[in-house]
């Protein structure tokens, strides 16, 4: 017993010194939130700082930072939108990583969440991977040239049956 239990806990330890910053659920969870809700949620847990906001067509575009320097650079940005014809808003979360370890990560909680890969491939600078469902539409990349990721999450428009 007392062997499983150090096990549990050097598996624990080691999982924690790598972590990432953000889980697959909190990104798709960013996207159902308002800019300001988003920002108090990325800001309240002392994980990412406000790096700068910048006005783009008319849309504040927020970006934030991971403040460990224990873990690989990892930034968020939020704020990019499309407002359809009825008032609705279908809002987009970028997430980036300076270890693709972490967008590994990502595709199999995706992949647990029992998301739908439309599509795997490759390009001249990328590993993609796309994902689907009902809400939502992910793009996964890896790049093949750097030692970096991203994940960018966009609300679909819901139709009711």
């Amino acid at each position: 017993m007392k062997r499983y239990c150090l096990l549990l806990a050097i598996i624990c330890f080691c999982s924690s010194v790598r972590a990432q910053s953000i889980s697959f659920f909190d990104l798709t969870n960013l996207t159902n939130l308002s800019n300001g809700q988003a920002h108090t949620y990325l800001t309240l847990g002392n994980v990412f700082k406000h790096q700068y906001l910048e006005e783009v067509d008319g849309k504040k575009i927020e970006h934030f930072r991971s403040r460990s320097n224990k873990v690989k650079e990892q930034s968020i940005t939020i704020g990019e939108n499309t407002i359809l014809s009825n008032g609705t808003i279908l809002r987009t979360v970028t997430y980036e990583t300076r270890d693709p370890q972490h967008i590994v990560n990502l595709i199999a909680q995706a992949r647990s969440a029992k998301l739908i890969m439309k599509f795997q491939g490759q390009d001249a600078y990328n590993n993609i991977y796309k994902f689907d469902n009902e809400f939502y539409f992910i793009t996964m990349l890896i790049s093949t040239t750097e030692n970096k990721g991203s994940v960018v999450v966009t609300q679909k428009e819901f139709a009711g049956y």
